[in-house]
């Protein structure tokens, strides 16, 4: 289903809360339903309306799948990047339909309707030798890339040397109200 030729991001509603299903090997699925409208004006009134809806099943796997679990809700506004797959399949009464299958690669709220609240996943972090868990760094670089980049937003934000018990948990973020003007 990985084809690179068939990646899509999919803007819409959560149309069904998500379900989590274990199969063989103790293999975790979640799936739920996205509805994207297709919007328009009406000619005769001038306002918008939705003219069709568009409904994806979407399965998501892993740890990505877990989490979709636990932070999606029917109704809420997200987007779903992933692989397309079309099936077509045949109703009792004997008409055909088609269906759109989304394997999600990355999925996240639509901030232009509401705000979301972050938690990384402790378990993600390597154990260090001291008992402290540290966020894995991006890649090692080689050659003249290799120095570090200065400037904002460059610095590490990993534990520092210094600090008591927890070195995550000693960073202060600053209180701001980010919907202030």
């Amino acid at each position: 289903m990985k084809d690179v030729n068939n990646f899509i991001t999919v803007v819409g509603n959560v149309g069904t809360d998500p379900v989590v299903r274990t199969h063989a090997n103790d293999f975790k699925v979640t799936q739920f339903r996205l509805g994207a409208d297709i919007r328009g004006r009406n000619q005769q009134s001038g306002e918008w309306e939705t003219k069709s809806t568009n409904w994806y099943t979407i399965k998501v796997f892993h740890q990505l799948g877990l989490n979709a679990h636990a932070s999606l809700r029917k109704g809420q506004r997200v987007f779903v990047a992933g692989y397309a797959k079309v099936d077509q399949y045949t109703r009792e009464d004997g008409s055909t339909g088609t269906g759109i299958d989304v394997e999600a690669e990355a999925i996240g709220h639509d901030l232009k309707f509401g705000t979301t609240e972050f938690a990384r996943l402790p378990q993600l972090f390597a154990p260090r030798g001291d008992g402290h868990r540290t966020e894995p760094g991006p890649p090692a670089v080689q050659g003249d890339e290799a120095e570090a980049p200065s400037g904002p937003g460059t610095a590490h934000a990993g534990p520092s040397a210094a600090g008591s018990g927890d070195a995550w948990q000693d960073q202060e973020e600053p209180e701001a109200d980010p919907l202030a003007g």
